[in-house]
């Protein structure tokens, strides 16, 4: 099983336009075969917004599957103007 940490950040006025984005790309992603859990939880403050995205995937095949799917690169092509960074870090679960 995986577990995977993504921060996505846009300045404050982009955050809507992100959080549209990111709210269809979770509903499609939590339809995949393999994903266990898609969350999305959000931090502001003066100069920008940071969507913290939580997944977790029930084997290495089933992420590397979504992250091939047709609406992962959708995805990127998006909202790839306007994010201002971007952070994706993969855990193995343990026991």
């Amino acid at each position: 099983m995986l577990t995977v940490i993504a921060t996505l950040s846009s300045e404050n006025s982009d955050a809507d336009r992100l959080l549209t984005e990111l709210e269809n790309f979770q509903q499609t992603s939590r339809q995949e075969v393999g994903c266990l859990r898609y969350e999305l939880s959000v931090k502001n403050d003066a100069e920008q917004t940071i969507y913290l995205v939580s997944e977790q995937w029930a084997s290495t095949e089933h992420f590397e599957a979504h992250k091939n799917a047709p609406h992962f690169k959708a995805f990127g092509d998006a909202v790839g103007t306007f994010i201002t960074s971007t952070n994706i870090d993969v855990y193995k679960t343990i026991g």
